[in-house]
This record gives C-alpha cells, structure tokens and sequence, in this order.
C-alpha cells in the first residue's frame, strides 16, 4: 500500500511539471518552494527583462504588477487558516522585453502555509482561438462559394438542356421539311415543257424551270448549313456538359471509385471496338499486344475506359487524314509491382513546351478543346494509385503515353 502511495505522488509529481499551465507553490513570505516548467517559462521573461536575482515570487511580480502583490499578500494574511479557501483569479498584462503577455493568475490558499499559484498564458490561447475562429470563417466562405458554384453550374445545366431539346426541335423540323418536293416540281414542268411552251412562251418557261431549281438548290444548301451548325452547336453543348459534370465532381469533393477485379485485356479490346469506325474511316493501322495473362488490376472498369478511350481518341485525331504513315501502337508488360500500358502514335506530336503545359488545366492544343480532358485523366489514375506521362520527340514525331497501374 505504502509502495502504491508513493507510486501516485510520483506520477503527480511528474504531472505537475510537464503540466501545460504553470504551477507554483510559495510560502507565506513569496518565496518560491516549487516552480513547474511552464511557470519558469512564464516568469522568465520577466526575470530577464528586469534582472531580478531574487527566488521570491512576490519580488518577481512587483516590478510590473506591483498592486497584484498586494492582492495576494492580502489572501495570504486573511487570517483563516482553518480551510482551503476557493480559488482567486487576477488578469494581468504586461511587456517582458519585446513581448506581450496575458496571463490569467489564479491564487489557491492551503492552511496552514501553502500557497499554489497557477498561471495560464492567455496569449498563446487567444491567437489559437482567433486561428480556429478564421478557419472556421475561411471554411464558411469556402463552403458559401461551394453553394453558390452548386447553383451556378444547377442553373447552367438547365439552361443548357433546354437549349439542347430546342436544337433537337429543330433539327427534326427540318427534316420534316422535304426540299424533294421543289426538285420533283422542277421534274414536273420540264416533263410537261411541250405543253406550257405554247401557253407561256418558251422563254417564261426555262425562267420558271430556273427560278424553282435555284429555290430548291438554296432551300437545300440553307438546310445543310443549319443542319451543320445545329451539330456543331449540340457539340459544343456536350463540351459545356462536360465541363460541368467535372466541375460537379469537384465541388462534391473526391469522386467515389468502386474498385472491382479487371483485366487490361479486356478493356483495350473493348475501347478498340468502340474506336474501330473512326480507325477503319482513317485508315489507320492498329498493332495490339496486351497480354491476357497480365495480373488483374483493382478499379472502376467505367474510369479506366474512360481514360483509355479518351488516349486512343486523342491519337486518332493526331495523326492527319493525309499522311502517309498512320499507325498506332498498344503495348502492355509488368514491370516490378506495375502494369505498363503505352499507346504510341505516328501523329503531329508537339513541342517541348506544350509538353510542359499539357497536364494543365483549361490547355488544349485542339481548336474544339476544352483542356479538361487529360486533367480528369489523371485525376481518374491518381484515384486509382497509377500514373500517366505523355513525351514527343518533337513536332511531326508523333507521341508516346505511358500509363503505370498499380499491380
């Protein structure tokens, strides 16, 4: 029992002088018996700041609160030593060289002869509070801004499926819309020439013939203009939805990857069969080696496709319709704890500083680009713990990705 006792004023002991307040125990007179390592650290600077030499309390505080003395030599001479009287709290404030202080001193009276002093560095604590106090309204400001960029991009994306349903209105307006008819007109008064030339006059009868085949000649060249620009607008519409569809993701935070068990096999061949109309219309040569027997990789089969398809495209559409080599090459192998995916063009390529920008946001190299594109790829990879890298040798050399999945 003896032993437990004194077990206990030892881990007490040891409390008190790591404690995070500082802690002083004095006698009647001020003189320190006892001074924890945060009460040292506390009345150092005034020790310092005015040379006192003195291990007397009362000594150290007079300098700068010399009526807070007086305060706590009136608690000590009250003259009621049969209790343990309840705690005093004073504030002070003072200068200690080129620092401010604020320190709240509590004063805790023991009969018969002991005095605690406890002091609290409000300092430290008020600029922790104003920290918090400004995280919690940069967060607040940070989150009103979330809100309004939530209604923004709600209220743009009914805008612009509205607008999308008009453009689709009339689109099949305009294919209701028959120019045939004006054509099979001008068949009909050729075909019956013989009899309108006597009753018109051979003359009114080719200008009429004219008249009606330039209508239809226009009707059907307007038709195809409004026909390419409604598709160029539904295609800068799906920009603008894809743009906002990041944009949400963003917003929402990190965006949620159910990882399953894939093969990389199976998604080029199913990216190559999504992609084998553009690259049999360009006439490009494809060389394919991926492996079936490469380990499996743990992600969403959706976002890889994604990623993949989105290469492959960029490829395609690098390597111009005239040139004489067009090929692309898929390669796959393990290397270490890692499957290595490299997609190889014979495109355009690029230059050493449109190397240097073409993972930035909002670049594109592309004139209908929006330079989201190889951004959210590499969001999608680093979401899936892999990596991305994609080099030219130079403008005309064409260009290499390599893409790394975790194994």
């Amino acid at each position: 029992m003896g032993n437990q006792v004194i077990q206990t004023e030892d881990k007490l002991f040891l409390y008190m002088k790591h404690a995070s307040s500082g802690m002083a125990e004095i006698d009647p007179n001020g003189n320190i018996n006892y001074l924890n390592l945060e009460g040292e650290a506390i009345l150092k600077p005034v020790i310092s700041a005015h040379s006192i030499h003195s291990n007397n309390l009362f000594d150290i505080l007079a300098p700068i609160v010399p009526e807070l003395v007086e305060k706590i030599k009136s608690i000590v001479d009250d003259g009621d030593n049969t209790a343990t009287t309840k705690p005093q709290i004073f504030q002070l404030s003072f200068s200690a060289g080129k620092m401010e202080r604020r320190i709240n001193l509590s004063v805790n009276k023991i009969p018969p002869d002991c005095i605690i002093i406890c002091f609290e560095d409000m300092a430290e604590k008020n600029t922790t509070d104003k920290a918090l106090q400004q995280a919690l309204l940069d967060k607040a400001v940070v989150q009103g801004k979330f809100e309004i960029a939530a209604n923004v991009l709600h209220d743009i994306g009914n805008a612009v499926v509205g607008f999308s349903s008009y453009l689709t209105r009339i689109k099949r307006s305009l294919e209701l819309d028959n120019s045939e008819n004006l054509q099979n007109l001008v068949g009909f008064f050729e075909a019956q020439r013989a009899v309108i030339c006597p009753a018109l006059g051979e003359a009114k009868a080719d200008a009429i013939v004219k008249i009606i085949s330039g209508i239809a000649q226009t009707q059907k060249t307007n038709q195809t203009d409004i026909g390419k620009s409604i598709t160029e607008q539904q295609n800068i519409i799906n920009h603008i939805q894809e743009i906002l569809n990041i944009q949400r993701q963003y917003i929402s935070g990190t965006e949620t990857i159910e990882k399953k068990p894939t093969y990389l096999s199976g998604l080029t061949d199913d990216c190559m069969s999504m992609v084998f109309a553009s690259l049999n219309k360009r006439n490009i040569t494809v060389t394919l080696d991926v492996p079936k027997n490469l380990p499996v990789i743990k992600g969403d089969r959706t976002k890889l496709m994604q990623v993949i398809l989105n290469i492959i495209k960029n490829s395609i559409e690098a390597i111009d319709i005239y040139a004489v080599e067009k090929s692309i090459a898929i390669t796959a192998c393990t290397q270490a704890d890692s499957i290595i995916l490299t997609i190889k063009d014979s495109g355009k390529g690029f230059d050493d500083e449109t190397g240097k920008k073409i993972f930035t946001r909002g670049f594109t190299t592309k004139r209908t680009g929006t330079g989201l594109g190889l951004d959210h790829c590499r969001a999608i990879l680093e979401g899936h713990g892999g990596t991305i890298d994609i080099t030219s040798d130079g403008p005309g050399k064409g260009a290499q990705t390599i893409i790394k999945f975790k194994i």
